[in-house]
């Protein structure tokens, strides 16, 4: 096996809210450059009715289609709330009761997937969840009924157990992420492994827009169940640090066996979450010292309050869902703290193989160098040149790492980077994650990992953001009631 690949939601290829574009994620484009066939040597999860929980790119898209640019007065937002309800109930009944539930082979005819990479999950969870702790909680919650307006019940489970075991083969039903890796490893062989876990160690903060911190908790996380876990959202460094230690012995451990003599891992960093235009800073704004060091000088601007991307400052104070400048701050100091942990745990490692074999891939440097509002509008980051050309030639300006924003007539304004839930990456965004672990796989002489292979003309069509804008995207910034009743409705999904 060429790529195995152990990750969160982002090596998913979770997009505006669901799982729904293995396709594009960049272990996809990786596996491509590397010769692979997605479908035909390199399998990947098939998501239906737009993925779980729910695709809101896709929803705004039949929303469009119905009602046009503009959702006019009380005639025709009761009918779209009608348009709303159809699709949730027709995601919830495919998951829960139709050919997508967990009684009968999900996401494609095969035993497994190269990439097991789950929403949600955190480091620990690449060992803690299997297929067996999925059954176990979808069938004990008694939420299963036909709710108006409602999503598919334990989505994360049915999400994890889609990619864990697809054929729903009961031989399977102990295998996580890491077990499906020793398995490999043994039988066929595992050439390189692309390893990204660590956002979901802090991602639910800004979420939650709270801190629910592990230092809070009567025992160390590792020794808490899944469902625990779920407690908190902020690991202390040093919780972080035993956990991700004992991720990597896992994984040299499931490779101790390998049929594949010249094995690699790669090691991604956890980002910056205050770098997803999710949290949007309002109020003030003050210097602080750059806690990550990758910014030019020594100072970055953190807002008074972080709130979510569509509401302002008044929204903040007044329903109290925000985080204040020193919790954000607080946050990227713990980031800063688990990637130095992850430098210092794979030099370790690496001391203790016959060579080094773990390569770290720096996607929170890349990131912060992307960053729009970080760098004052003019990010460091080298993007590609092709990619350059072709926003240039179009008139439209370069992606950033800014909230997708797009006029009525269907002008991108600002965005492209990120997917409709501000946290995840675009198609595009893909494409760069992809080329920074290529550039790392390269130099460490990985046969055909070669960065100029990237097809970006096929990236930029596949984003149908970037090549389709959603010309009724003002109504989530004109209509504040409408971004409240949707944050109400799937904030912390």
């Amino acid at each position: 096996m060429k790529l195995f690949t152990i990750g969160d939601s982002i090596s998913q290829g979770f997009m505006s809210l669901a799982a729904a574009r293995t396709e594009l994620s960049y272990s996809t484009l990786v596996a491509k450059v590397l010769g692979l066939r997605p479908e035909v040597d390199y399998p990947i999860p098939t998501w239906h009715k737009g993925g779980l929980p729910l695709n809101i790119e896709k929803l705004l898209r039949k929303l469009e289609r119905r009602y046009g640019a503009n959702i006019r007065g009380p005639i025709e937002w009761p009918l779209a709330l009608l348009t709303i309800e159809d699709m949730l109930d027709d995601v919830e009944d495919h998951y829960e009761r139709g050919s997508g539930n967990i009684a009968m082979p999900q996401a494609g005819p095969t035993e497994f997937f190269p990439n097991v990479s789950a929403r949600g999950f955190t480091v620990g969870d690449a060992w803690m969840v299997t297929p067996d702790w999925c059954v176990d909680q979808i069938v004990s919650d008694r939420d299963i009924d036909d709710n108006s307006l409602g999503l598919p019940n334990k989505s994360f489970a049915r999400t994890a157990h889609a990619v864990l075991n697809p054929s729903r083969a009961k031989v399977h039903g102990g295998k996580s992420q890491v077990g499906w890796l020793e398995h490999h490893a043994r039988h066929e062989g595992v050439e390189n492994v692309a390893l990204w876990l660590g956002s979901n160690n802090a991602l639910g903060t800004v979420l939650d827009l709270k801190i629910k911190c592990t230092d809070q908790s009567p025992v160390p996380p590792l020794d808490l169940s899944v469902e625990d876990r779920d407690d908190y959202n902020l690991w202390t460094h040093e919780h972080f640090a035993a956990e991700y230690e004992l991720l990597l012995d896992k994984v040299l451990a499931a490779l101790r066996h390998n049929k594949a003599k010249d094995w690699r891992i790669f090691v991604a960093t956890v980002p910056a979450v205050s770098i997803a235009p999710l949290a949007k800073g309002v109020g003030t704004w003050e210097g602080r010292e750059d806690p990550f060091g990758v910014l030019p000088g020594t100072s970055a601007q953190y807002a008074e309050l972080y709130t979510y991307v569509l509401f302002d400052e008044s929204f903040a104070r007044r329903t109290g869902r925000r985080l204040i400048r020193d919790e954000v701050y607080r946050i990227d100091k713990t980031i800063a703290a688990y990637n130095r942990d992850i430098r210092s745990l794979v030099e370790a490692a690496n001391g203790r193989l016959d060579r080094p074999r773990l390569h770290i891939v720096d996607i929170n440097d890349a990131l912060l160098r992307a960053a729009f509002k970080r760098n004052g509008g003019n990010p460091s980051y080298p993007f590609p040149a092709e990619l350059r050309a072709g926003n240039e030639d179009g008139g439209v300006p370069l992606v950033n790492t800014v909230y997708y924003h797009v006029d009525r007539k269907g002008t991108r304004l600002n965005g492209g980077l990120f997917s409709l839930d501000g946290v995840h990456p675009s198609a595009i965004g893909h494409g760069l994650l992809a080329l920074e672990f290529l550039k790392v796989m390269q130099a460490a002489k990985v046969p055909h990992a070669d960065p100029d292979k990237l097809d970006w003309t096929a990236i930029n069509a596949s984003d149908t953001l970037f090549s389709h804008p959603i010309k009724l995207m003002p109504e989530l910034y004109d209509n504040t009631r409408l971004a409240e009743w949707l944050v109400e409705r799937f904030a912390g999904v």
